[in-house]
């Protein structure tokens, strides 16, 4: 890895700890900007790191969270649906990244049945709850499920991204689960946590392939 990209790395972990650090404290000037550049450091590395189409498609979804998470830190619920789809269209590329690589895996068959059964139930558990907002969230989930499933039917030297793309789908459900339905404790930790090491990992993943 060149010098470049460590730095990279190091800004990225710098200013994901400094958002999640400052978490308990009140809206602060250029939050927005401390809470996307990670993503945009990582959208970065991507294209700099990985040949090929698949490091200009991990470029692009990045970037498109980079920019989702500072219109959702802007305005949560201003933005909310901006921020929701520019997360969608996130996931249609990550999902595209992962279909370079497809291979149906008998292995990892039982994967896909529990990434399905999980996104089920949480639509189900979420309806309730939804009202107008159903439809946009139906096809939230179906497009986080099928980046999973991609991500699990990859053929790869490792499963990193495989592990990002769960850690992604816990950081949503958790989000998901607060905002539409009942409070969960420390759910910004949670969320945060759970999402930037998403990013990080699926990278990551990559990059050490």
């Amino acid at each position: 890895m060149s010098t470049l990209q460590k730095v990279l790395l190091g800004i990225f972990a710098v200013f994901a700890i400094a958002f999640i650090a400052t978490l308990p404290f009140e809206r602060y000037l250029g939050d927005f900007i401390v809470k996307a550049i990670p993503a945009i450091s990582l959208s970065i590395l991507a294209l700099l790191a990985i040949h090929g189409s698949r490091g200009k498609l991990l470029f692009a979804a990045l970037l498109f969270c980079g920019t989702a998470d500072a219109a959702l830190q802007l305005g949560p619920e201003r933005y909310f649906i901006i921020g929701l789809g520019l997360f969608l269209i996130a996931h249609i590329l990550l999902a595209v990244t992962f279909s370079r690589d497809f291979r149906i895996q008998k292995t990892m068959l039982p994967v896909v049945g529990i990434l399905v059964t999980y996104s089920a139930v949480v639509a189900f558990i979420l309806t309730p709850s939804l009202k107008e907002m159903a439809i946009p969230v139906y096809l939230y989930i179906a497009a986080i499920t099928a980046m999973g499933v991609l991500a699990a039917l990859r053929k790869a030297n490792n499963r990193l991204p495989l592990y990002g793309a769960v850690s992604f789908i816990v950081s949503d459900s958790i989000l998901a689960v607060n905002k539409f339905m009942m409070p969960v404790p420390a759910d910004r930790y949670l969320i945060m946590v759970t999402y930037y090491l998403a990013l990080l990992v699926i990278v990551y993943g990559y990059v050490k392939e």
